[in-house]
């Protein structure tokens, strides 16, 4: 009865870890999709992204190549948006300080 009762907590106990390393990859891999249908398909390339951050909310490359897909569909505002989130969650990340620069690059053509 004591295996039983150790195996349901450590299940319980790891459960969330599994899950979130789950989502964590789901998101990866939808962030490499969406860059790869952004050269098509900005509509497919932005529904892709949005799936990746609902599925890691925490992933700060994916919000930062989210402001990218928008900021090449001339999508200044939202572009903006994803960046202030990325930033607020990996203010040193390439993918972030790329962001920043291109939106910088795009004010200044405005």
């Amino acid at each position: 009865m004591s295996i039983i009762r150790v195996t349901i907590f450590l299940s319980i106990l790891f459960f969330p870890l599994l899950v979130n390393a789950s989502n964590k990859s789901l998101s990866n891999d939808l962030v490499l999709e969406a860059i790869e249908v952004s050269e098509k398909d900005l509509d497919s390339a932005i529904f892709l992204i949005q799936q990746s951050v609902v599925a890691d909310p925490k992933n700060a490359k994916a919000w930062a190549i989210a402001g990218k897909i928008y900021l090449l569909s001339e999508d200044l505002p939202s572009a903006e948006r994803f960046y202030n989130k990325a930033k607020a969650l990996g203010p040193l990340l390439k993918d972030v300080k790329d962001l920043e620069s291109l939106i910088n690059n795009k004010k200044k053509e405005e």
